[in-house]
């Protein structure tokens, strides 16, 4: 997604609160108080989170094929006079499977923060539909 692309959505979403924020702001005034509830947002907003994991990811799927050392003898061949072409391998290959795995925490770190957010937004749809009902509720009393 271009910046203008996540920017224009942004400000879509801000406008989208405020005029949440309004429906929910004239409501409080008195009359059927519950009614302009109805289609407010009560909820998380998962669009810039699955933007950005979806960055993190796009990150490290780059970040394993741009690997330049994953043959230390091969590199060693680009420079004349080089000859710990072995200790370089096996310094590579450790290094390598550090970023490996620093690569896994960060996609598991990146899944974790996506199931988060979904089980956040589900709790919020469950309050606000709560709320809904209570407030229907009440307009009956």
């Amino acid at each position: 997604m271009s910046f203008d692309d996540e920017w224009n959505q942004l400000v879509a979403e801000a406008d989208r609160r405020r005029e949440a924020r309004t429906r929910l702001e004239s409501a409080g005034g008195g009359g059927r108080g519950g009614a302009g509830l109805a289609d407010a947002d009560f909820g998380l907003e998962d669009g810039p989170v699955r933007s950005k994991v979806s960055g993190i990811r796009r990150a490290t799927t780059e970040a394993r094929s741009k690997s330049k050392l994953a043959d230390a003898r091969a590199a060693g061949t680009s420079h004349s006079g080089w000859l710990a072409g072995a200790a370089g391998d096996d310094c590579v290959n450790a290094w390598q499977r550090r970023l490996h795995g620093l690569s896994d925490l960060v996609e598991d770190a990146a899944d974790a923060l996506t199931e988060a957010m979904d089980q956040q937004i589900d709790q919020d749809r469950s309050t606000a539909a709560g709320l809904r009902a209570s407030s229907r509720w009440l307009e009956g009393a």
